[in-house]
Formats: structure tokens, sequence, C-alpha cells
């Protein structure tokens, strides 16, 4: 792995540290709360870590499953929480630590991904290959029938009023409206990675064949995107949903949406990274897009105006996760190392 200053073309600015903690394990999950108050790190050895985002002050930190968390989810308000891990529940917390609800999953299943709706009054775990709804009291809304594999991903529609889940043979879409019907984006292969635009308009998916394929709900139209060197995990849109940003390689693909795109035309390369992407996330407000990678690098862009990095950091290990306070003006990122790092951007 190349050295910490050694890791990438450095861009036109460093970004300025405003906080960096010590978490102490592998961050697998990491989110910030709707308000910008706190952001959370789910950690591989079970714990989890809620810090300030002023200071990156630890609040509170506590064991959350018996094995690694894997997944986390921030309620609209900010005062609550879900985890998934290595264990047969999911779990609900005060920011304070306080457990709340368990959430049953299965017998001799881990709770790999949750998901909380964006108006707050349900969550959603899946547990190997069944995924269940509930009320945020605890109580059961919906369970699937058994999926064709485990699932992969849960995303809400940015309304509420519907949930996407990802799997080996496609996209499942389960309403939560009244008079809609659950739809099934049928596609023989195996999703690693799932991203509905904000829009609500394409679901995009990585795919274990080193592809991305995307729908589009309106037609069912559906595409695919290959080429890639590597499975591309990290997906990431746009606030307007013209910009689908992938993972897949060291390079940065950056597919445009507007006009008849992006079939029949040529993506956006994004390259300054020396190690394979592995997190992406575009900024909430303005058209900026952080990228960090393996090599321990987080660079900063801006594709609509250029194919080179504006700014950049540098995490200790391989940068695991990415998120912008919902004001754009701090960064986070977290590495395999367990540091978590913000950075201001405004």
């Amino acid at each position: 792995m190349p050295g910490l200053n050694e890791a990438a073309p450095r861009g036109k600015t460093e970004l300025r540290a405003r906080f960096r903690t010590e978490a102490g394990d592998y961050v697998a999950a990491l989110a910030i709360a709707a308000d910008g108050s706190v952001c959370i790190a789910g950690l591989g050895d079970g714990r989890a870590t809620v810090l300030d985002m002023t200071t990156g002050r630890e609040l509170s930190t506590f064991v959350a499953h018996r094995g690694g968390v894997l997944d986390l989810a921030i309620s609209p308000d900010g005062r609550r929480f879900i985890t998934g891990g290595q264990e047969e529940v999911a779990k609900i917390w005060s920011v304070d630590g306080s457990l709340l609800k368990e959430l049953p999953g299965g017998p001799s299943a881990w709770v790999d991904t949750v998901a909380w709706a964006p108006k707050g009054e349900r969550v959603a775990t899946g547990c190997g290959k069944r995924v269940r709804v509930w009320t945020t009291q605890g109580e059961p809304i919906v369970e699937t029938e058994p999926l064709e594999s485990t699932a992969t991903g849960l995303t809400w529609r940015a309304d509420g009023g519907a949930l996407a889940v990802a799997c080996y043979g496609g996209v499942h879409i389960l309403p939560f409206v009244a008079g809609a019907k659950a739809r099934h984006l049928a596609w023989k292969g195996s999703l690693i990675s799932l991203a509905w635009s904000p829009d609500a308009k394409v679901i995009a998916c990585g795919s274990q064949d080193c592809s991305v394929h995307f729908w589009r709900l309106s037609s069912g139209q559906d595409a695919q995107m290959s080429g890639y060197a590597f499975k591309p995990r990290a997906l990431a849109w746009d606030a307007d949903s013209k910009l689908l940003a992938t993972s897949g390689d060291a390079a940065v693909t950056v597919w445009d949406f507007r006009g008849k795109g992006p079939e029949g035309t040529r993506p956006v390369q994004l390259q300054g990274h020396k190690g394979v992407c592995s997190a992406l996330a575009f900024s909430p407000r303005k058209g900026v897009l952080a990228s960090g990678s393996q090599d321990t690098s987080v660079l900063l862009w801006e594709p609509r105006r250029g194919d080179k990095p504006i700014r950049y950091g540098f995490l200790e290990d391989e940068v695991t996760e990415l998120a912008w306070h919902p004001h754009h003006h701090t960064l986070v990122g977290a590495d395999a190392s367990g540091t978590l790092r913000g950075w201001e951007v405004s």
C-alpha cells in the first residue's frame, strides 16, 4: 500500500481538518443525523460510537452486537438509530446508548442491512432471505416471502412510499401507499449494492459480475453498464438525480442521466486514486463528489466542471465510509483502522 503522503495526486487544496477520533476498530457503517448534530459509526468489534459533529467528541460508545456491526441508520429526528450486525436481532437505540427495542431477525441469520423510512414512521431489516418492516415501536407490519438469496441492500424511496430490496435475481419494490402494487425488476445476476435516485425515477445496482445495472421505473426499461475491473460496491447519486457515480476501479466512473444518457454515451472518468475506489458520497447541496480509496486518499471533485480533483485529504488505512453533513460544510471519512476524521469543506 502506498505511504500516507504518496497515496494519490494532490488536488488544488488540502482539506482542513475539523476533528479526528480514534474509534479503535474497522468502521463498517457511518451516518450523520439529518439535523447535523451527531455522527454515528458502527464498528467491526460490535460497538457503536456517537460523536458530536462540531467537535468530534465522543458522546457515547457501547456494545451494540455480539459480533460486528454491519449496518446502521439514523431516525429523521436524530434521536434514535437502528443497527444490524452479526446477531439474529436488529436493535433500536437512543443516541445516549439506551436500548429501546429489539427486532427479531431469524434463526441462524445475521441482520445484514437496515433502513429508516424518511418520515420516521417505519424501519426495515434484512435478515438472510427475508425482509421485515416494523413500526418504530417494534410492531411488525410486513414480512416478505423468502427471496432468491440474502437481501444485499435496502433503500426507501425519498418520500417513504416504497422500499427497494436488492438480491440475486433483481430488485423487489414493496409499496406502502394505498393502491400501489409490488414490483419485481428481474435480472439474472447477483446484486451487491443499491442506490435509488432522489427523484425516484431510477434504481441502480452494482453486480457481482463487475457491472452496474439500472432500471427506469416509469417504463421498466433496464440497461447494463459493464467493463469494470472490480465489483462496483459503492454507488452515489447527486442531489439532482442527474449524475451516478460508481466504483469498480481506481478511477471513479460518473454516468450522466441528462437528456438521452447514459445509454450510448461515454462516462466521465475521474482519475486520481492509486488504489481501488472504496467509498462515494455526493454533497447534499452542491455538485461536489467525495471519493475514498483503498490507498487511504479522499478526493473531492466537481464532475460537471472537470475531471481533476479540487481538494484532498488522507486517512490512515483503506477508506471504508464517507458521509456529508446535511448542509455541506463538513465531510466525515472513516477507515479500516478505526480513524474517523471530519474535514471543513465550506
